[in-house]
């Protein structure tokens, strides 16, 4: 996933005025107004949204003065209805968009974890003017996942993949996830436990990568060295359009 983009689009419109086919938006004597036209988060392929209907339900929202407390009591917990405007004295305030579960996360899906995502954004509010804000909520955190080739199983029919970071150990189905905090500059250990299908155990070298960055989705994979050939096997990492080979080649037997 790429690094989070925040857009601020500030659109100068008097309360009575309009263009086109655009809707007046009045505003309290004095004051400007707020419409949030878009707040997504920032996914493995990020996109910006730019329509009203754009707001991600799973991010809570708040919006904080300058001595940052919520404002006018304008905090909503994921999933509830946002006002189509706020009103909003001249002054310069910050939007904070984010999950619900920031100290929890790490405990979800049975302690493998989960997204979270976080972002403040300073704005400010003019007399009679309307200012439009389009946020996308960057990942705070990473993942770590694993894949191995087709037909994998045929030869190996237990494989068991083991991530570790921040004091965590995951072991990881198909599929699943784990996720960890990159200011564990460590970076994240894992190996994978093999049977193959005459009974021999192998358990591959632990091996780490250092310095994940937050807002990624690594993922672990392990290819055959050759379509015909299970006794050596590749290993690289992947994230985003980026593949690094950490080894080129293991020799299993």
């Amino acid at each position: 996933m790429k690094r989070a983009a925040l857009l601020l689009l500030f659109l100068p419109l008097f309360a009575a005025c309009t263009d086109g086919d655009e809707t007046a938006v009045s505003t309290a004597d004095g004051e400007g107004a707020l419409v949030l036209s878009g707040l997504s988060r920032a996914e493995v392929a990020p996109t910006v949204l730019r329509t009203r209907n754009s707001i991600d339900p799973d991010l809570a929202v708040e919006i904080l003065a300058s001595d940052g407390n919520v404002y006018r009591g304008y905090q909503y917990a994921a999933g509830a209805a946002l006002p189509e405007k706020f009103s909003l004295i001249p002054a310069d305030y910050t939007i904070h968009a984010y999950s619900e579960n920031l100290d929890t996360w790490t405990t979800d899906n049975d302690g493998r974890g989960s997204a979270v995502y976080d972002v403040r954004q300073a704005f400010t509010i003019q007399k009679d003017w309307v200012t439009y804000l389009d946020v996308q909520a960057p990942m705070t955190n990473y993942g770590v996942t694993y894949t191995v080739p087709e037909g994998f199983s045929a030869w190996f029919p237990t494989c068991q993949f083991t991530v570790s970071a921040d004091g965590r150990t995951c072991p990881l189905a198909s599929g699943q996830a784990a996720y960890f905090d990159p200011a564990n500059v460590a970076g994240f250990s894992f190996t994978l436990h093999l049977v193959n299908a005459d009974g021999e155990t192998y358990d591959l070298e632990t091996r780490t990568y250092e310095s994940p960055q937050p807002g990624l989705l690594y993922n672990v994979s392990y290819a055959f060295a050759s379509d015909d050939d299970p006794t050596k096997l590749k290993i690289g990492i992947s994230y985003d359009d980026t593949y690094e080979e950490i080894v080129s080649e293991i020799t299993l037997y």
